[in-house]
């Protein structure tokens, strides 16, 4: 057995590649099989073959342990970046003087809803003045005149007062030298039932006239 092994070392040494597998693999021979290989220099190339084999070998090894030590360094990192968030979302939700953020935030949204019911209020109050807004009183026409050619000032006068209708009423008030007489008229769309004067009309007109 042993002459057989020497055999087949002697022709993987001379060039014979029959059992060059073979005793490659077998971990009991590879002395013999080195110490052929190195007593002859026919077999070199065999030699580099195995050298840079074990160079390889040697490389992926380092490659994997620099591929260990980055991915050792990223999760340091995404560990430190974590407790920092950590930290930083603590703190907004105490705050620095020890207000929770919680309670800040329940207390705004309780003054925002407590605002849009006042602005809801406000809201039904001016659709309410904006209906009744055109029958408020808002024109007022005055004219003064004399009524006696040939007596006294323009002490009597005529007002009307009508809102955005032309509704409302026209007063007259005539002064004399012994007494003051006052009329009202109804005005419904700028006109009356009753027969209106010169000046009626006239005060009628100026309540009605575009404002600048």
């Amino acid at each position: 057995m042993q002459s057989a092994n020497c055999s087949a070392v002697l022709n993987f040494a001379t060039g014979r590649t029959e059992d060059t597998e073979k005793y490659l693999s077998d971990p009991s021979k590879s002395l013999c099989v080195f110490c052929v290989l190195y007593g002859n220099p026919s077999s070199y190339a065999i030699r580099i073959k195995i050298a840079s084999g074990a160079f390889v070998e040697l490389i992926l090894i380092s490659v994997l342990f620099l591929v260990i030590i980055v991915l050792a360094g990223w999760v340091a990192l995404l560990e430190w970046r974590h407790r920092q968030l950590d930290q930083s979302f603590r703190l907004l939700m105490t705050g620095r003087g020890g207000t929770d953020l919680e309670a800040a935030l329940r207390e705004f949204i309780a003054r925002l809803e407590q605002i849009e019911r006042a602005a809801q209020t406000m809201d039904h109050r001016v659709t309410d003045l904006e209906v009744k807004q055109p029958y408020m009183v808002q024109h007022i026409g005055v004219v003064r005149f004399n009524p006696f050619l040939d007596k006294g000032g323009d002490q009597s006068f005529v007002v009307a007062i009508l809102d955005d209708h032309a509704d409302g009423a026209v007063v007259s008030a005539l002064h004399g030298r012994n007494d003051v007489r006052v009329y009202a008229k109804p005005v419904i769309g700028g006109q009356s039932t009753y027969t209106l004067t010169a000046e009626e009309k006239e005060a009628i007109a100026r309540a009605m006239k575009p404002r600048a």
